[in-house]
């Protein structure tokens, strides 16, 4: 029996929608469309299926299909919206201070330094904002208005006003990763991503992967402008020669039939009582928020909190990669859906319930 548990990889649940879209696979016909040479930002019909997935899932109005580029998942898609940073001579991007460890990944490996903003219960604050872009004279800002990874938190709505208000007086280009509205709106109000808010200085970075599975590597990114998209379709050209086009067809038909929405009820259902069930085993040492992928155990020593949990065979992410090489994680991230087996991810919490009484 495996008795290394996974808690520090943010996965969905995936074995009933695996079943699912087997039953609906062994269906699906393949036609000539997808065997033709793919178009660089995505055929007409899965930007289409896309822009619909946007509005009835994460608070979008209405979408423009022209305006999105399809990408080889949700990073691939922050990979290209940082591309016009990465061409400026010493580049800066503001970003939170506990951030995704991926943004800090790809700023990195394209030579830009990233530089850190405060926040607090509510996110990014915009006082900070303001007072880093001045320090810096940043103008490219990367924020998580919504399930943020990895504290969980999600933007009120006045701090969302507030933060865009901010971006409008110093002229701050806005890059919005936003992978976790479906699960945080499903079957509630949405509050509007900032590609609503503000969306002439917006680059939302989005995917299906924490809905479907990230092995189906299929993100987008919503431009404000057609001239942005068009520079994101030519890169993909130059860099891939276009993405697949077969499963982005698949995933634009669920997206069209109500495939896709059925599998997101169904994670949606498995992460409300996962997180149920990390509060009633670590109590109030955890922070959840609604159908959320991850929850947050707010530590003054993370990095030994990680290397004890490590020692007794529990997997976590503590910091280290969300924030500036120089500091201290402030706490760690559990994953609650990489783990396939109730049993075993209860059994995972048990044991940090048992390492945070140390």
């Amino acid at each position: 029996m495996d008795t290394t548990y996974n808690l520090a990889v943010n996965l969905p649940p995936r074995r009933a929608v695996a079943a699912l879209l087997g039953e609906t696979l062994s269906t699906v016909e393949v036609t000539v469309d997808d065997l033709a040479y793919p178009d660089p930002a995505g055929a007409p019909r899965v930007r289409l299926a896309i822009a619909g997935w946007l509005q009835r899932t994460g608070g979008h109005g209405p979408v423009d299909p022209a305006l999105l580029t399809l990408t080889n998942g949700a990073r691939h898609a922050l990979a290209l919206a940082l591309r016009p940073l990465a061409r400026m001579p010493e580049a800066a991007l503001l970003v939170e201070a506990q951030t995704y460890q991926g943004i800090r990944a790809l700023a990195q490996a394209m030579d830009i330094r990233c530089v850190d903003v405060a926040t607090d219960e509510h996110g990014m604050r915009p006082d900070a904002l303001l007072e880093a872009s001045r320090g810096t004279r940043a103008r490219t800002v990367y924020v998580q208005p919504t399930l943020h990874n990895p504290t969980t938190a999600t933007m009120p709505f006045s701090r969302r006003m507030e933060i865009a208000t901010v971006a409008e007086q110093i002229g701050l280009t806005l890059i919005e990763g936003d992978v976790y509205a479906p699960l945080a709106w499903h079957g509630r109000d949405a509050l509007p991503p900032f590609s609503v808010i503000a969306p002439g200085r917006t680059v939302h970075a989005g995917g299906i992967g924490k809905i479907l599975g990230p092995g189906l590597r299929m993100g987008w990114l919503l431009h404000p402008d057609a001239a942005m998209q068009a520079d994101s379709a030519t890169a993909i050209e130059r860099e891939l020669d276009g993405l697949p086009a077969w499963w982005p067809n698949r995933v634009a038909r669920w997206m069209e039939d109500g495939t896709a929405e059925a599998c997101l009820r169904g994670v949606v259902e498995t992460m409300t009582r996962r997180a149920a069930m990390a509060r009633r085993v670590l109590g109030g040492a955890v922070v959840t928020a609604g159908a959320g992928l991850h929850a947050w155990v707010p530590h003054r020593d993370a990095d030994d909190l990680e290397k004890r949990l490590l020692g007794r065979g529990v997997r976590v992410a503590a910091g280290k990669g969300f924030v500036a090489a120089a500091e201290s994680a402030q706490g760690v991230r559990l994953a609650l859906g990489a783990e396939d087996s109730t049993e075993r991810l209860e059994a995972a919490l048990g044991i940090v319930a048992r390492e945070l009484e140390n």
